[in-house]
């Protein structure tokens, strides 16, 4: 027998996934999902050691330390990755969530990654990018661990950039708890 807040709770959920439906259809449509490719650009321009990205409307500026030889106008490369795969990951779970009637309200996300320079410096021994990358996630949700579990293997999974970096062979540590 239902109490009037169960049967509104259970209302409310089932208008949430009718809608969660609704959106998921309408984001496959706009992202072309019958066999058809995205296609992303970016126009750059240089001044040295900086970098001014243009993708869209937006600019990114990129840039390296002073002690590297630039003027620190804007993260490395090499941060913007680790940003670039966040971000990334956070997009991937925010549709996985849908998908997943997942109540998803927000994350926490560290980052860090281990490179040895001495690929970049020209030793062919040596690999030129990230050997590991360790990703804490804190999940503010009201779902259960279980569940936080199965939407990590789906950002591990489908996220475009991790997969990239997996598939370069950088060790990925992942670690998602509930905040």
């Amino acid at each position: 027998m239902f109490t009037k807040i169960s049967h509104t709770y259970y209302l409310y959920l089932f208008i949430k996934s009718r809608i969660n439906d609704i959106m998921s259809k309408d984001l496959r449509k706009g992202m072309m999902m019958e066999n058809k490719k995205m296609k992303f650009a970016v126009n750059a321009k240089t001044d040295g050691f900086a970098l001014t990205a243009k993708a869209g409307k937006h600019e990114l500026i990129l840039d390296e330390s002073e002690t590297m030889g630039g003027k620190n106008t804007g993260p490395n490369p090499m941060q913007t990755a680790l940003a670039a795969l966040v971000s990334c990951e956070n997009v991937t779970a925010n549709m996985a969530a849908r998908e997943m009637y997942f109540d998803l309200k927000g994350m926490t996300i560290n980052v860090s990654g281990t490179f040895d320079p001495r690929g970049f410096m020209g030793d062919a021994s040596v690999q030129p990018y990230f050997e590991e990358v360790t990703i804490n996630v804190k999940v503010d949700t009201t779902e259960s661990v279980e569940r936080i579990q199965l939407i990590k293997e789906q950002v591990e999974a489908r996220c475009p950039i991790y997969t990239l970096f997996k598939a370069a062979g950088v060790e990925m540590n992942d670690n998602w708890v509930k905040a």
